[in-house]
């Protein structure tokens, strides 16, 4: 391994240089599993990965990226994980326009989703359903390493466009825009027809919930509960949703 490529590896754990590179890093047989061959940009993998058979179909997958074989003590000093899988990737980044991201019939827009975990899941679940995502403002970094891991290789596949809440409003003319929200005026999430028109079904972050910008445009929905607990993790919420939504396409 080159200090150069070291040192690039090593800056990739900074949102700053993700963006300023256009790079971000995937780890683990799983993961890599997923990424696209054409969007590697080199990566380095262990002995003892390239071992496991599993391991071996993918390396050969990889074939024509430049893979590096490396210790398991150069490799740790690297990861991002606490136990390295054996495999790290280098990979470049893609983000989808709003055309794609408006050929779904369902949009998921995130508005301040912060943790990383949340937003990987999100992601994932979105991805189950065929849905188009869009990021706004403050919400996690698509390419952060635990969104990254999270997404379980949903980022590789779905389509994902970051805009502002003023862009996103404006191009939603021609769609129904509900976002999840405890509010007196919201309906129930399961009564709601979600065949009647294209939708787009904010999310908001775990503390404030849907900014007041998109609260103003938008049709509230909320999830009843019968238990003591305020309010549900936003990931479990967007999967109770988007489940509903789909389901109600299908009948």
């Amino acid at each position: 391994m080159s200090n150069a490529q070291l040192k690039l590896v090593r800056k990739l754990a900074q949102k700053k240089f993700r963006a300023e590179l256009k790079l971000f890093t995937a780890e683990g047989l799983r993961l890599c599993e997923e990424v696209p061959p054409a969007q590697v940009e080199f990566g380095f993998f262990t002995r003892e990965f390239a071992a496991d058979e599993r391991a071996r179909v993918l390396l050969d997958r990889l074939k024509f990226a430049p893979l590096e074989e490396v210790s398991p003590a150069t490799l740790e000093k690297i990861s991002d994980t606490q136990t390295p899988q054996g495999i790290l990737l280098v990979v470049r980044q893609r983000l989808s326009s709003f055309a794609d991201v408006a050929a779904r019939r369902l949009i998921v827009a995130l508005d301040g989703v912060q943790d990383p975990g949340n937003v990987g899941t999100i992601l994932r679940t979105a991805e189950a359903f065929g849905c188009g995502v869009v990021m706004l403002e403050g919400s996690a970094e698509i390419f952060n390493p635990k969104v990254v891991r999270s997404s379980m290789g949903a980022i590789f596949y779905l389509p994902v466009a970051t805009m502002t809440r003023a862009e996103f409003l404006s191009a939603m003319s021609s769609r129904e825009v509900l976002a999840a929200a405890v509010d007196s005026s919201a309906e129930i999430y399961s009564r709601h027809d979600f065949t009647r028109s294209p939708a787009a079904i904010v999310f908001g972050s775990e503390a404030n919930g849907v900014s007041e910008e998109i609260l103003v445009a938008a049709k509230k929905i909320f999830i009843p509960m019968c238990g003591r607990a305020e309010s549900l993790n936003v990931a479990t919420s967007a999967a109770i949703i988007l489940s509903e939504a789909v389901r109600q396409s299908a009948s």
